[in-house]
């Protein structure tokens, strides 16, 4: 049913958020499987709490508790929005279902923004700073009695690379040197490997060429592919440097990224009564935020940084 002149005050600014909403909702976001959504109360949180659990002990007298680590690490929220002007003449026009499809799209605008945030940030990890002061992925991670650790390669994807890669994260050690245990289970890629990841993940012979006689660097495919199911596989348009690939482990409760939420995403609008509907016979609506991204723990992360 059209919308006629009578209905534009009592009509507008509700439906339109329960429209802006349904969008916003019904868009699915890569970005929540790998960060950790942490609630801010003000306008800089700190991380002082990363790094690793201290390990189990046996209790003999009393216990022992270990202190953080002194880590400078904050986040500073910033304020997003997006905002359209639609002119009241056209409200009384009755192309509300233009308007409706604007607002739709103001919402799908501020989903996919959380998605630019959160790969964008993963793209730049191997010259941006993480909790321990070293780039997120770096060669020479340490903490305690780690010992010198290193979540960073310079090798095309493969399978020995990935299988290089799994072995590495397996083996990152806390603070006291004793094992994490980290299982990475997602293969993250720019679009231009996503068809040699999905021949990696998903062949059923191994995907490099093998000889006869054994090695790599042959002519077939013999041997069964043992990276087959190992990991999920997902692929980001924001990863723009056509070479480089992640491997990122999501099931702990601090995944690799974290997602820093001040205030949700709110949608709200100036209309008739506004000085901008008085003045400029204009409606504005709009979408305020504010949130921002930050590393989370390197050992969740693996990047290849292949030239």
């Amino acid at each position: 049913m059209p919308l006629v002149k009578s209905d534009i005050p009592n009509l507008l600014e509700a439906g339109l958020k329960a429209v802006f909403f349904e969008e916003y909702d019904r868009v699915l976001s890569d970005w929540e499987r790998i960060a950790t959504v942490v609630p801010s109360t003000a306008d800089t949180e700190d991380y002082a709490w990363l790094g690793s659990a201290p390990a189990m002990r046996e209790f003999k007298d009393e216990r022992l508790p270990s202190g953080l680590l002194e880590h400078g690490y904050s986040i500073k929220n910033k304020t997003w929005e997006s905002s359209i002007a639609v002119d009241r003449a056209a409200l009384e026009d009755e192309r509300y279902g233009q308007i409706k499809l604007r607002i739709q799209s103001l919402g799908r605008e501020a989903r996919r923004h959380q998605d630019e945030m959160i790969f964008t940030l993963i793209k730049n990890g191997f010259s941006t700073t993480c909790y321990d002061g070293q780039s997120f992925f770096d060669t020479d991670h340490s903490e305690g009695d780690s010992g010198t650790q290193s979540n960073k390669g310079t090798s095309a994807l493969s399978a020995t690379s990935l299988q290089s890669a799994i072995s590495a994260m397996a083996k990152f050690k806390d603070d006291k040197g004793k094992p994490i245990g980290i299982i990475p289970d997602l293969l993250v890629v720019p679009p231009d490997l996503q068809w040699t990841a999905m021949e990696l993940l998903n062949s059923a012979y191994y995907p490099d060429l093998v000889s006869q006689t054994g090695g790599t660097g042959g002519t077939q495919k013999l041997a069964a592919n043992v990276l087959k199911g190992r990991l999920d596989l997902l692929v980001s348009p924001y990863l723009t440097d056509s070479n480089d690939w992640f491997m990122l482990c999501t099931k702990g409760p601090v995944k690799p990224i974290i997602f820093q939420s001040r205030v949700p995403v709110e949608f709200a609008a100036l209309e008739g009564n506004s000085e901008n509907g008085f003045m400029r016979d204009q409606y504005l609506y709009g979408v305020r935020a504010r949130y921002n991204v930050g590393f989370g723990l390197w050992q969740m992360a693996y990047g290849s940084q292949a030239s």
